[in-house]
């Protein structure tokens, strides 16, 4: 019985995740990148170096179109997933495991937010700074609360 809580438990913190990834995607998806087709010219002929300007053009734009997608899903992203977790703190006392579900779904949607976008560093460590201060409140009330029973 432990173990079928224990992977409830895994299960409810996944498809949390997995709600939110998918989520992003259908509602804000990332923005396409250029297509990468060299034409066959001559490289060093007029068209090519012309074809190679626009290119590079377009891929810059693209670059800071995702940069931008990027920071709106870690300042949407990160909060939601506190949220989770702290909202599965205060309900674990009376529904046990979906709260330790949402603490765990809530945990990993803030790391999502974190690990797969080229964020500045310095967003980066706020990020990691703000999940590590919801890990501890989580640790420190869910631990207290079972030291207290």
């Amino acid at each position: 019985m432990i173990l079928l809580k224990g992977l409830y438990v895994v299960a409810i913190a996944v498809v949390l995740v997995l709600l939110v990834v998918v989520g992003v995607e259908a509602f804000y998806s990332a923005p396409s990148s250029p297509e990468y087709d060299p034409p066959t010219w001559d490289y060093n002929s007029t068209e090519y170096q012309e074809w190679e300007q626009e290119w590079m053009e377009a891929y810059e734009e693209y670059e800071q179109e995702a940069a931008v997608h990027d920071r709106n899903i870690f300042f949407v992203v990160l909060p939601l997933g506190a949220v989770f977790a702290v909202v599965g703190t205060f309900i674990q006392r009376r529904l046990g495991i979906f709260g330790a579900g949402l603490i765990l779904g809530g945990l990993g949607t803030m790391i999502f937010a974190l690990v797969p976008y080229d964020l500045d560093n310095m967003m980066r460590f706020v990020g990691i700074a703000a999940t590590l201060a919801v890990l501890v409140f989580v640790g420190y009330k869910v631990f207290l609360s079972l030291r207290n029973r």
